[in-house]
């Protein structure tokens, strides 16, 4: 009996346009320039159409999720070390705060 590799069904394509219309009507704050450079480098970086699917999903669906988070999981797909979604919001917000106050205490 000859069994096959598990895989999606033949019917399935990569839809990295698509997902980019989708992720502008979802999240309209987004660059959309990164997220479309971001697809580029998951798809450069070797992962599937199915990964880059879910992990972008998942990041519209995060409420501090950003297309850098998707850019740099796919620029160091080996690292365990990445930052959680939305570092660089909380890392902005702490810079103004400190700028407001004249600097550090």
């Amino acid at each position: 009996m000859k069994t096959t590799a598990p895989g999606p069904p033949p019917d399935i394509h990569a839809a990295p346009d698509e997902l980019l219309a989708l992720a502008r009507a979802v999240r309209p704050a987004w660059d959309h320039d990164i997220l479309a450079a971001a697809l580029l480098a998951a798809k450069n970086a070797g992962w599937t159409w199915d990964r880059t699917l879910a992990e972008t999903v998942r990041l519209m669906r995060h409420p501090s999720g950003s297309p850098w988070d998707l850019k740099r999981a796919a620029a160091s797909p080996l690292a365990r070390d990445l930052p959680p979604p939305g570092t660089e919001k909380r890392g902005a917000a702490l810079a103004r705060q400190l700028l407001d106050r004249g600097g550090l205490p």
